[in-house]
């Protein structure tokens, strides 16, 4: 069947026609799946709590089982880039144990330590994860098979569940409706000071482990760790004092920390230089230096000099570096450090596409590539259109959306005039945004129970496929009771 395209960075790409064959396997080590059924041996249960559960992840089961092209796709990249050996535990689990080991995992929120410990001691869980008789996985094979896992596969993955859904009738093109929410990283709230002290720790340890390991260069550098960790102390304990002779210390422990982060920063660089030209790589190395000058430049500019650094110019973290600050005005959070992802719905509450925005965009520009993707889902345009007024642009926007949409459910900014009004009092505009407002508790669901409110993956790749993962393991719930 046909992939459609998939959007990440708010960018569009494209697939090829996939075929699946169930009878093909991969001509890799990693094996697709094992034919045999095996039993299963947990003990029925007269707690109806734990019979529901049970259920749903039977109902989970069989839908995997219908769409084996999810397993094919996920396949592709296990077969290829997933360790395997001839002796040992890894060669052992195909990719069907994997896959459904992930999925299980994401659904539950559990870390993967806490996953390999539910399922290795649940029987129903070896039995939906068709581990058989085999021990358990180790939870270090499965964070590398979730890193792996490309964004693209991640993405056609969801498009195939959805074109399954649309074959089945499970969801309708009628209604359509879409919301952004934030998808927070795991950093720490970044001052000059908190990022300086972690520039300075983290050259300071690779400096010393390159010391140990390369003693032929003859690093004899001493770092004072401690030193520098008082300077940050005291900066973050006194920043907010009032007490002008308090600040103008203040400004002096920035001052002899910025020239410390400046200074083991240059050693870093003649190392660097020192073991290229030796032939010996240190890429953790040459990937922080350049992260430390940036710190090392915004904090000397703000703090020292009194300018004003752009949002967009700014590093917010040394170890995720790819956070932008965004401001939504949200009550009780006027900040928040991640990137912003928009979802959009069925009138199943089905989420048939979703945008990771690298770079964050106003709420305006993502509303015609969601009714782009809504059309190639379903092959036309919805008949109820809801958001909220983020994504209002100009009246004339909302005309000609009307000349093929029934029912633009999006309220105008600012002042209206009596037409406009009327409008947005009729019948059809209030129920479009009663159904609009189930968009929140749909955000709030993927946050609370599938992990979308903190991203605890490293990188940007794992941080997008992780939200994909998320929206899957949504929708094969959803799908299990529509």
């Amino acid at each position: 069947m046909d992939i459609v395209t998939a959007t990440i960075d708010n960018k569009s790409v494209p697939f090829y026609t996939v075929f699946f064959d169930k009878q093909v396997k991969g001509t890799d080590m990693r094996t697709l799946l094992r034919p045999q059924q095996y039993f299963d041996f947990s003990e029925t249960s007269s707690q109806k709590l734990v019979n529901d559960y049970r259920q749903e992840y039977q109902a989970i089961s069989s839908l995997l089982d219908q769409n084996s092209a999810l397993l094919e796709l996920a396949h592709q990249d296990w077969a290829h880039l997933l360790s395997t050996s001839d002796e040992g535990r890894q060669a052992d689990y195909t990719s069907e144990n994997l896959l459904r080991a992930l999925i299980f995992k994401c659904k539950e929120q559990e870390s993967y330590r806490d996953t390999v410990i539910r399922i290795d001691t649940s029987e129903f869980l070896r039995h939906f994860v068709r581990l058989g008789h085999k021990p358990m996985m180790g939870f270090t094979l499965l964070s590398q098979a979730f890193c792996i896992l490309s964004v693209e596969t991640i993405n056609a993955m969801n498009q195939f569940i959805t074109a399954f859904a649309v074959s089945q009738g499970k969801i309708t093109p009628e209604k359509h409706r879409l919301d952004s929410t934030v998808y927070e990283t795991n950093i720490h709230y970044p001052t000059d000071s908190s990022l300086l002290w972690d520039s300075f720790r983290t050259l300071s340890r690779l400096l010393s482990e390159i010391r140990n390991e390369r003693p032929v260069l003859g690093i004899k550098n001493r770092f004072h760790d401690k030193k520098i960790k008082k300077l940050y102390t005291y900066i973050s304990r006194n920043a907010s004092s009032k007490s002008k002779a308090t600040q103008r210390k203040v400004k002096r422990h920035y001052q002899t920390l910025i020239e410390r982060v400046r200074w083991i920063y240059g050693v870093g660089q003649t190392i660097l230089a020192q073991l290229e030209n030796s032939s010996y790589e240190a890429p953790i190395l040459a990937h922080y230096l350049p992260l430390v000058f940036k710190i090392v430049d915004q904090a000397d500019q703000r703090v020292l000099q009194g300018k004003t650094v752009a949002a967009d110019e700014k590093l917010y973290s040394l170890f995720e570096e790819h956070t932008e600050l965004i401001k939504r005005g949200k009550a009780g959070k006027p900040v928040e450090f991640g990137h912003k992802i928009l979802l959009s719905q069925t009138g199943e509450k089905f989420i048939h596409h979703y945008q990771v925005l690298r770079t964050r965009c106003d709420d305006t520009e993502l509303l015609e590539p969601a009714l782009e993707a809504h059309r190639s889902v379903f092959g036309q345009l919805p008949e109820v259109l809801a958001a909220d007024k983020g994504f209002y642009k100009s009246m004339a926007q909302i005309d000609e959306l009307e000349t093929e949409i029934p029912t633009v459910s999006i309220a105008k900014k600012g002042r209206r005039t009596a037409e406009e009004v009327a409008r947005e009092h009729t019948e059809s505009f209030k129920a479009g945004q009663r159904f609009r407002a189930g968009s929140e508790g749909s955000i709030s669901v993927l946050k609370r129970a599938f992990s979308l409110k903190r991203c605890f993956y490293k990188g940007f790749k794992n941080y997008a496929a992780s939200v994909g993962l998320a929206v899957l393991c949504h929708n094969l719930v959803l799908l299990t009771r529509l």
